[in-house]
């Protein structure tokens, strides 16, 4: 069990303490075909949900900042949803077991 332990808070640490960009809002159209309200597009920025509070909060606030950045100032969070990507199987003897790695996507608009 205390193994078990190590290897999730080893998991945990190795995802860092930064959130990510996934899409940056209003992106501009690089295709032809793009849809007219491609520049009016929502970014969406991710962070992992797990560890302890303080590194929760710290993914968070660097989710703020990115959004901030990207928006040159303010914005609003549109949406929050938690979803599950990706996953570790870790063996132990002759057993394993699987654990997926759970994201804090939020949605948001330049304003």
């Amino acid at each position: 069990m205390k193994n078990r332990y190590f290897v999730t808070l080893g998991a945990v640490l190795l995802c860092g303490c930064s959130a990510s960009q996934v899409i940056k809002p209003g992106t501009t159209p690089t295709s032809e075909y793009a849809p007219e309200n491609e520049r009016a597009r929502n970014g969406i920025v991710k962070y992992v949900s797990a560890g302890s509070d303080s590194v929760i909060k710290a993914r968070r606030e660097n989710a703020y900042k990115i959004m901030y950045e990207s928006c040159g100032g303010k914005y609003k969070i549109v949406n929050e949803s938690l979803k599950s990507e990706g996953g570790m199987i870790s063996a132990y003897g002759s057993s394993a077991f699987y654990s997926d790695t759970q994201y804090v996507y939020i949605e948001y608009q330049c304003i």
